[in-house]
């Protein structure tokens, strides 16, 4: 695998459950946008027209700044002063986010997509909910957890550390298990930095491994027949025996005690 800066998967479309702005409420926050600065420039000439500069050059200069701070808030956030009026959000439906340096470019080519917040998902929403792990009622008792760690399987580390899977396990650069998933964490040196700090979590219930890749930016695979199929976020896949795990460009094999 290789390195990459793209946190989504390629799968995931950005604006899944989205609903599109009706064109009512487009051209609602269009109003908002566009007759808030009209009516200002309409009192500064009438201002000038009666002798007050003054006051006249404080509303030309409020409806410049309406004018300046909407844009900047459409290309940061996909919303401006209208938008947020009318409860839409205006994005690039190739990434979901905000159009940015580009909003020129993309508002004269018709590339941007504007969402109604109301009703459907916010694309700056995640579009996958995280998983809960499972939480058991009971501990297991002494026995039961040691006749687990006789049989619990081993993770082999391309770097040849051999870590026994006695329950859940957290590996990263710098790894932290939350407080309501609680579980072991193993810092794995990458000079690759291809590893999250916390990217995945490998769990042993007993009779499967499972493996959840934890929203890493270079995604976690499994490799079986020299294939390798990638992993979606927070989704608890088991895994077999003898599996190749690919984190970013680490691996690690899970294999049977010797």
């Amino acid at each position: 695998m290789t390195t990459s800066d793209q946190t989504r998967p390629a799968d995931v479309d950005p604006l899944v459950l989205t609903v599109p702005a009706g064109a009512g409420q487009r051209i609602a926050g269009l109003a908002v946008d566009v007759l808030v600065p009209v009516s200002l420039a309409a009192v500064a000439a009438i201002v000038f027209a009666i002798g007050q500069p003054a006051t006249g050059w404080i509303a030309a200069l409020l409806g410049v700044a309406w004018i300046a701070a909407g844009i900047a808030m459409l290309a940061r956030t996909g919303r401006s002063f209208g938008a947020l009026a009318a409860g839409t959000r205006t994005v690039d439906p190739t990434t979901g986010a905000a159009a940015g340096a580009s909003l020129l470019s993309a508002l004269l080519t018709g590339r941007l997509r504007t969402c109604d917040l109301r009703r459907g998902r916010d694309p700056f929403a995640p579009a996958l909910t995280p998983f809960e792990f499972p939480h058991p009622d009971v501990a297991p008792t002494a026995p039961a957890r040691a006749a687990l760690r006789g049989v619990a399987p081993v993770l082999e580390l391309d770097s040849g550390q051999r870590l026994p899977l006695e329950s859940a396990l957290v590996i990263g650069r710098n790894p932290t298990a939350p407080v309501d998933a609680p579980a072991d964490a193993y810092r794995w040196a990458d000079l690759s930095r291809t590893l999250s700090q916390s990217h995945a979590r490998l769990e042993w219930d007993g009779r499967f491994v499972w493996v959840t890749d934890l929203a890493s930016t270079n995604g976690t695979a499994l490799r079986t027949d020299g294939a390798s199929q990638g992993l979606l976020p927070f989704q608890r896949t088991p895994i077999p025996t003898g599996a190749v795990l690919e984190l970013g460009d680490r691996v690690i094999t899970v294999r049977t005690p010797a």
